[in-house]
């Protein structure tokens, strides 16, 4: 196989990898690295949104698992920018975006 033939074949890797993690909204992309802000200014109000809080814990010395008192909140938002486009999901957890899929 010729060189140039591999390089075509790892950047189409790496191009396709990149899609995945990012959602793109008219003429926007929007990826891991935006603020929940961009995201909205971006790409509007999610189609849906889902919230979950979940206590907080952390393992002291001896072992145990104790409560901080805090809570963690997880959000899962879901974009479809037009009809012919497939969903897309947005993970942010504490108000940061963690993760971009396709949403199943």
């Amino acid at each position: 196989m010729h060189f140039s033939k591999i390089v075509l074949i790892a950047i189409a890797g790496v191009s396709a990898t990149a899609q995945a993690d990012s959602l793109r909204c008219g003429k926007w992309v929007v990826d891991e690295s935006a603020t929940v802000a961009q995201l909205q200014q971006k790409c509007g109000e999610p189609k849906s949104r889902d919230i979950t809080k979940d206590d907080a814990y952390f393992t002291n010395p001896a072992g145990a698992r104790v409560k901080t008192g805090n809570q963690t909140v997880t959000e899962r938002w879901i974009y479809q920018p037009s009809s012919r486009a497939l969903p897309m999901a947005v993970l942010i957890v504490d108000g940061k975006i963690t993760r971009i899929t396709r949403a199943e």
